[in-house]
């Protein structure tokens, strides 16, 4: 797997292609184990670079046909159904088994439940990866991003370097993540879903960009990474929360594991407030204002 270089002077819609190659080679490394064994630093890392893709193909539509992002993207989202159960079931089981480890009564039940839970959802996850129909939809979208991007929407914009675009790009989404941050303290669980998505997709496109935008943009950089791990920890104990509410057995065991998951939620939900009044800043918007005026 190479990592690509993104320069002020590159055109835009080549660090688009370039990037997507750089996610696409993640995920053909990981391809094999995902396939024979459904390694779980395989499952996560090939889920995080398909999440990291369909933000790329946001930022960067103007310079594909429609059409192939869209067939690109419902096959990936194919991939992604099943990627998803393996992670959520494998970090749900991580932390059941920490809590299990440090309690007086162990909650083994569950913890022999959702084994055998990992054990199906892996099970499908290889029988899709063996698939022609699987391989068919990564090899459609190699070809598709085969040659520099000459696409007719390129008319229309003009030949714009990363220096030109990425102000736009990255504002755009702070403005989106601002928005649904005006409504932290009140926001419905839905609702706060919809920050995290938002500070994801600015999280990622900081990360395509990193090199142009550090040293000036460093804190920010910095902090938006702390944040995103934050919201990692507090999307986890969502899904558990989710996962438990749904089950049928042992719902003793269950009931118990589900109140420890929203205490847990309710504390991440409390710490990240202000994480975020750190984030939303002036001083700290001028800090990216600088490195991307500095292109």
């Amino acid at each position: 797997m190479t990592h690509t270089t993104i320069t002020p002077e590159l055109p835009i819609s080549e660090a688009g292609r370039l990037l997507m190659i750089d996610e696409l080679e993640t995920i053909q490394g990981f391809w094999e184990a995902c396939r024979e064994s459904a390694d779980i630093t395989a499952v996560h890392e090939t889920r995080k670079a398909i999440r990291r893709t369909f933000t790329l193909f946001k930022l960067f539509a103007p310079y594909f046909a429609p059409e192939d992002l869209r067939r690109s993207r419902s096959g990936l989202r194919r991939i992604m159904r099943r990627l998803a159960p393996c992670r959520d079931i494998a970090v749900f089981r991580s932390k059941l088994a920490a809590c299990n480890e440090a309690a007086e009564r162990p909650l083994n039940k569950l913890a022999i439940y959702w084994a055998r839970r990992q054990e199906k959802a892996d099970d499908r996850l290889r029988h899709l990866f063996a698939r022609k129909s699987a391989t068919r939809i990564i090899s459609r979208y190699a070809a598709l991003l085969a040659a520099p991007g000459d696409s007719a929407a390129l008319a229309l914009v003009g030949q714009q370097q990363v220096a030109h675009a990425l102000p736009g790009l990255v504002f755009e989404r702070i403005g989106r993540v601002r928005a649904w941050g005006e409504i932290r303290l009140t926001a419905t669980p839905r609702q706060f879903h919809q920050l995290r998505i938002q500070f994801k997709e600015l999280r990622y496109t900081l990360t395509f960009f990193e090199e142009v935008l550090r040293p000036d943009a460093a804190e920010f950089i910095d902090l938006s990474r702390r944040i995103q791990d934050h919201l990692g920890d507090l999307n986890d104990a969502s899904v558990a929360v989710d996962l438990l509410r749904d089950m049928k057995k042992h719902r003793g065991e269950a009931g118990i594991y589900r109140a420890h998951q929203q205490t847990e939620l309710a504390r991440l939900t409390t710490e990240f407030q202000p994480l975020y009044a750190e984030f939303d800043q002036p001083a700290m918007r001028r800090s990216l204002a600088v490195a991307l005026a500095n292109l």
